[in-house]
């Protein structure tokens, strides 16, 4: 299951890999100079490119090494608990989770997944009420970044999403017993000991990972989170279920504020062309030459400063306001009154 394989080159590497995502979710490999850790950590955007063989829409770039006094996952030698990343873009998680390892532990620290349309598979054999309420119980889902609302699992930017938080919120039945299910699949968990220049791939949407303790400052990864615009496959039959929970959902907020439907997993999706315009400015802010997005884009480089200018000054504008936001306590309140009938 964790055997590695030696990365073969930008012509056939993305093909194994998104072949080796969709089959068991994860994928190990040693890369070439180009895909070395520290090309990670100086170049995140290229380095996933290269990787997945198409242009990610965003890329978030993590160290992951104990600190002094560090408290989160990332900056401590602690056991993370079994969870996803679901910080959000787009109204969407990350497709990928991406770990290169600079330095392993001197001792401990071993990566842990566990596969969760799996564990979805146990929990519908088990306890159908439970995964009915996965589907259809929207709730606020607690993490570091901030706190995620709608169900556990759900349709997000087109893009089936299992959301797990890596602590039970206190009065939160259904995290308390999906809880008990992932503690009741531990066999099943897959334990990963990644040596120097080792990449591990996730598919973020689908799998739970964690990590054991560990001992001393040596562990070191460089963590990149990849929002990308290809979908990677997940059941049809939960995607079809996520549709129809979102449906109802979305007829019963038809009258809330956009900017709570989006939060929701329930907003209108973006015009493609809007995405692309907005792709090219997250590349004209990260350094990339106006010329080569002009010739490739076909788009004259005054319209290229033009559509910088007003992505700018709308998220200034935005920024400024949060007239249209959608706080927590708002959120909270739509929840409530969706529990209500």
């Amino acid at each position: 299951m964790s055997e590695r394989w030696i990365w073969p080159g930008a012509e056939r590497g993305p093909v194994r890999l998104l072949d080796e995502l969709a089959a068991r979710g994860f994928s190990v490999l040693r890369g070439d100079a180009s895909l070395a850790p520290e090309e990670a950590a100086r170049g995140p955007w290229s380095f996933a490119e290269r990787l997945l063989g198409a242009r990610p829409r965003l890329v978030e770039r993590q160290p992951i090494k104990a600190v002094p006094g560090g408290r989160s996952f990332a900056a401590s030698s602690a056991a993370a608990p079994l969870h996803t990343d679901s910080q959000s873009f787009a109204g969407a998680p990350p497709a990928v989770q991406i770990m290169a390892c600079v330095r392993p532990a001197e001792r401990g620290g071993a990566c842990l997944l566990l596969d969760g349309w799996a564990l979805l598979a146990a929990i519908e054999r088990a306890d159908p009420e439970l995964f009915r309420a996965l589907f259809t119980v929207y709730r606020r889902i607690p993490f570091v970044f901030g706190d995620v609302f709608g169900p556990t699992v759900s349709l997000r930017d087109g893009a089936l999403a299992l959301t797990h938080a890596p602590v039970v919120p206190p009065g939160d039945a259904i995290a308390a017993r999906l809880a008990r299910f992932v503690e009741a699949s531990q066999r099943e968990v897959i334990e990963l000991a990644l040596g120097p220049a080792d990449i591990l791939v996730v598919d973020n949407r689908r799998m739970l990972h964690g990590r054991r303790a560990f001992e001393g400052e040596a562990r070191e990864f460089v963590r990149l989170l990849v929002w990308m615009e290809a979908k990677l496959p997940s059941p049809p039959e939960y995607r079809a279920l996520a549709a129809q929970a979102a449906e109802a959902a979305a007829r019963r907020l038809a009258a809330a504020p956009e900017a709570a439907r989006r939060r929701l997993g329930l907003g209108a999706p973006p015009l493609p062309e809007a995405r692309r315009r907005l792709g090219v400015v997250l590349e004209m802010l990260r350094g990339v030459p106006p010329g080569i997005l002009a010739a490739r884009e076909r788009i004259p480089e005054p319209e290229l400063y033009r559509l910088r200018d007003a992505a700018l000054a709308a998220a200034e504008e935005a920024l400024a306001s949060d007239a249209e936001g959608a706080d927590d306590a708002a959120l909270a309140e739509v929840i409530a009154r969706m529990s209500q009938g």
